[in-house]
């Protein structure tokens, strides 16, 4: 461990391990993200985080100090119509034989 504390760093990290001249990966675990605990101090300017709804109900939104629910402005026949495929008028009918075209003969 003493000589990789002598190495010449490059770019802020030691050089490259090589194995017979050829360079060998070294992948570092990765690291949990945690969001960072808030102080009391903080609490007080920034206030609390908001909680999510933790149920399956609508989400809410305020809109010009009136409070619009997902379920009013998106009606759930109105996204089923907007979804749905619409079915041909037509049937296609299957032909298993080739179409044959009789032309004359020059």
């Amino acid at each position: 461990m003493a000589d990789n504390e002598n190495q010449e760093l490059k770019a802020g990290h030691p050089p490259a391990t090589k194995v017979g001249g050829m360079r060998v990966v070294q992948h570092k675990p990765p690291k949990e993200d945690t969001p960072p605990k808030m102080t009391a101090e903080e609490k007080e300017e920034f206030g609390e985080d908001p909680k999510k709804p933790s149920g399956g109900g609508a989400s809410s939104v305020v809109v010009s100090g009136v409070e619009i629910k997902d379920s009013d402005a998106f009606p759930k026949e109105a996204v089923k119509s907007f979804h749905e495929k619409p079915l041909p008028t037509h049937q296609k009918v299957d032909s298993h034989q080739p179409t044959i075209i009789h032309q004359p003969r020059k």
